[in-house]
């Protein structure tokens, strides 16, 4: 049996002399008196003295278990139903490693450090004999620890989530054989780590225990996001980069210093501003850079601004700085006027400036040479893409610098027309361009785009129709391709011919379109999917579709993970927290509930436990036992009632 106030219990064992005292206190005396013959009455007082003695002690005892029982009450005993050496209950701790746990307390202290405190304080009322699973979690699931690593638990510089720690707690205490399973979760409730957890079917008859050990937040400015909007070394173009930043909190933030620091191939890179929000609100601060080198820049950008949260203070960047990938076009027809030469949509197309989702904007540095004009090809070093278009003249040295090109890396887009002949095509085999692929005559007709390589990088875009539909392209007159090749690839085709074919050929590839590259044989320059076509197979076969460029951005994934820059060879990998962890809304206990599906009767808050077993006033315990002692107040004092009343006749 234990008592919840045992201070009441030792006042009920003092005063249970109150009634001896009472007793000695009232004890009547009676005087001796010398009266006539009373031999037999002697006899009967003597029998009835002695019934009245045993009569008042047991009256006395009565009274004296009274006050004591009177006392048990007020203690509040109970019987556990788990014994106190914990032989039938089995346990699991969950605490949240996630990086919003290191929000700091009044103290200095991590939020982690006092769920670590409180997980300790609670193992210390389980008893010896109970089975203890300890486990961290945070987004990339459960951690298992024993008790002795237990101090050592640090935070993660990953998000909040709780789908795989539930899980994990659910499949151990579902497997138990033991008769009391509970569930102890110490994290800070972060609203954002629950859309995609449901646990309605969490085990509904094991309790749940959940705390918060963390700080209210009022206050928190985070930098969200430092990304490059432009990275190419073009004149009056400046480098730049752009810094998200959000006012998490119900105060305005006037004149936060901002620093960003960046070393490179030249001097240290220092630019400083300073940062004004409103409550809540979320601004972007463009820096331009002063940057004329290419190269790898590195460092991080920084506000100075004291609050719980400061890992989010900061964050990492890191760009390569580089010259425009240099394109080619190689024009046949010139035209009398500039609408009418061969690559003028083409050119069109590619002179655009266009962002790559919420990276830099894709742009070439565009070359145009009018093929008649000259005396073959310029020097292609440095060129990563020649665009080709209805060439008339085209030798065989042509073709094998052309060739060479290819194979040392290079990429051909190739275009026909009227100009082109069956010798020039012939030379573009005999140069081992086109593989085993054979051209045909060019034929009149309708060759409406029938399909398209959806999974292909360049095209990938066109799969969802919303985007713009292929099939909408029609070519009047194409260059029949019959290809044997095994390692051709048909990017676009018509219901008899491919209309655009691609050939690996050593480092580089050659592209081959069915079609002109202007409207005398194809609509494909009046259509409006003609501009992302071109620029899509550009990219394609520039590289800028791929991951080429030596930075790379990713939120961290792994708890082993730090912010910061690591480089490997060419690739540097940039890492952040994710950016959600700065969020300061915080769920209530029974809003985790809901929001999560766990079972009502199941989930014991923080705040209710410990009045259940600290302040009882106006509280019952489920497994008290005053009512017991009530009736055996009642009891003993309906049995001293009548007693008395017998003892005083």
């Amino acid at each position: 049996m234990n008592l919840m106030h045992l201070g009441f219990l030792a006042a009920g064992a003092a005063a249970m002399t109150l009634p001896l005292w009472i007793h000695l206190l009232l004890r009547q005396k009676a005087k001796s008196m010398e009266i006539g013959s009373i031999r037999f009455v002697k006899q009967v007082v003597r029998r009835t003295k002695n019934r009245q003695r045993i009569q008042r002690w047991i009256l006395l005892a009565l009274r004296a278990l009274a006050v004591l029982l009177l006392g048990l009450l007020f203690a509040r005993p109970f019987f556990p139903d788990t014994p106190a050496d914990g032989r039938t209950r089995e346990v699991v701790i969950l605490i949240d490693r996630s990086a919003s746990m290191s929000a700091r307390q009044e103290n200095g202290a991590a939020a982690i450090r006092t769920a670590i405190q409180r997980a300790k304080t609670h193992l210390g009322t389980l008893g010896a004999e109970t089975r203890v699973h300890l486990g961290l979690f945070d987004a990339a699931g459960v951690q298992p620890l024993s008790l002795t690593e237990l101090d050592a638990a640090t935070t993660s510089s990953m998000a909040t989530r709780y789908d795989e720690a539930f899980d994990w707690a659910g499949d151990l205490l579902a497997a138990s054989t033991r008769a009391d399973r509970s569930l102890m979760v110490l994290s800070d409730l972060q609203q954002l780590g629950t859309s995609p957890a449901n646990l309605s079917t969490f085990p509904a008859d094991v309790s749940v225990r959940i705390e918060d050990p963390a700080p209210a937040i009022a206050q928190n400015l985070a930098i969200v996001s430092a990304v490059a909007t432009q990275v190419e070394l073009r004149p009056g173009v400046p480098v730049a980069v752009e810094i998200q930043m959000v006012n998490h909190g119900a105060f305005p933030l006037i004149g936060a210093p901002l620093r960003m620091e960046l070393s490179g191939p030249r001097s240290p890179i220092v630019i400083e501003r300073s940062v004004s929000l409103a409550a809540g609100q979320r601004n972007t601060l463009r820096l331009e850079l002063p940057i004329e080198t290419a190269g790898l820049y590195r460092g991080s950008v920084s506000v100075d601004f004291d609050d719980p949260l400061a890992w989010d203070n900061q964050r990492a960047v890191a760009l390569e700085v580089r010259h425009p990938d240099r394109l080619l076009l190689i024009d046949g027809d010139a035209g009398s006027k500039a609408w009418e030469n061969e690559t003028y949509f083409i050119e069109t197309a590619l002179r655009l400036r266009t962002p790559v989702g919420d990276g830099p904007a894709r742009t070439f540095e565009v070359e145009r040479l009018v093929w008649d004009r000259g005396s073959g090809f310029p020097d292609l070093a440095g060129f990563r893409l020649i665009v080709i278009a209805n060439v008339s003249r085209f030798t065989e040295q042509d073709a094998g610098r052309l060739s060479a090109f290819v194979q040392g890396g290079g990429n051909v887009l190739w275009f026909p027309g009227d100009r082109s002949t069956d010798a020039v095509h012939e030379r573009l085999k005999a140069a081992g361009l086109l593989g085993e692929t054979t051209l045909g005559r060019v034929t009149d007709t309708v060759a409406s785009v029938q399909e398209f390589a959806v999974d292909h990088p360049a095209l990938r875009p066109f799969a969802d129709p919303q985007h713009g539909d292929l099939r909408r392209l029609t070519a009047s007159r194409v260059l029949p391709i019959q290809s044997a090749d095994p390692d051709a690839e048909v990017l676009i085709r018509s219901r008899r011919w491919p209309l655009v074919i691609s050939h690996p050929a050593g480092d580089g590839r050659f592209v081959f379109v069915a079609t002109s590259a202007d409207r005398s044989w194809s609509e494909w320059p009046q259509n409006r999917l003609f501009v992302p076509l071109i620029r899509q197979l550009a990219a394609w076969l520039t590289g800028q579709l791929d991951l080429r460029q030596s930075v790379q951005t990713k939120n961290i994934d792994h708890p082993g993970q730090v912010p910061g820059i690591q480089v490997d060879g060419n690739a540097v990998m940039v890492r952040n927290v994710d950016p959600a962890e700065s969020q300061i809304n915080r769920f209530a206990v029974e809003a985790f509930r809901e929001t999560l599906g766990l079972p009502e009767h199941a989930v014991v808050t923080a705040e209710s436990d410990r009045r259940q077993q600290y302040t009882p006033e106006g509280v019952a315990r489920a497994d008290e036992k005053w009512p017991w002692v009530v009736w055996m107040l009642i009891g003993v004092l309906s049995s001293e009632l009548i007693l008395a009343s017998r003892v005083h006749e």
